[in-house]
């Protein structure tokens, strides 16, 4: 129980910390590089006329996916590395995508609810699959049966 207390308190704290890193800085910065590559990368597929960044309060989604990341206990060092370099670059592409559901509805400055839900969604599925070898084993020992229990209900 003290352990479970203590992971919701560091990851409490490095939310706050990264998101107030987040909206002091690292926003502006995101955008200038968001402003720098997805007009090639837009033009290379064919889309050079989508607007970068128009929704950039959804792409502070990387706060919880790094938090969880950061917090999750039993993940090896290579496993948290890798799982983070590859879910950022992976929520990187999902903002470049959420930009260009905004074509599908010319004129209005919102996105699709579906596109809003599934940019929200995302971080929480890429730290499940970076997660997932902890999360089986939780899973696993929080189904098996108390031994102590003996087959009683209540």
């Amino acid at each position: 129980m003290k352990k479970t207390v203590l992971i919701v308190l560091a990851f409490g704290v490095i939310s706050i910390g990264l998101t107030w890193i987040w909206n002091e800085w690292a926003r502006a910065g995101y955008a200038q590089l968001l402003d720098t590559v997805a007009p090639p990368i837009y033009e290379l597929i064919g889309f050079g006329d989508a607007r970068v960044g128009t929704r950039r309060e959804r792409y502070i989604n990387f706060v919880p996916f790094v938090s969880l990341v950061l917090v999750t206990p039993g993940l090896t060092l290579r496993r948290r590395t890798i799982g983070l370099a590859l879910g950022i670059f992976f929520i990187f592409v999902s903002h470049l995508s959420l930009n260009l559901t905004e074509l599908l509805q010319p004129g209005r400055f919102s996105l699709p609810i579906v596109s809003s839900i599934v940019s929200d969604a995302l971080p929480f599925l890429a730290w499940i699959v970076i997660a997932y070898p902890v999360l089986k084993k939780f899973l696993v020992t929080a189904t098996e049966p108390d031994p102590t229990e003996n087959g009683k209900d209540f």
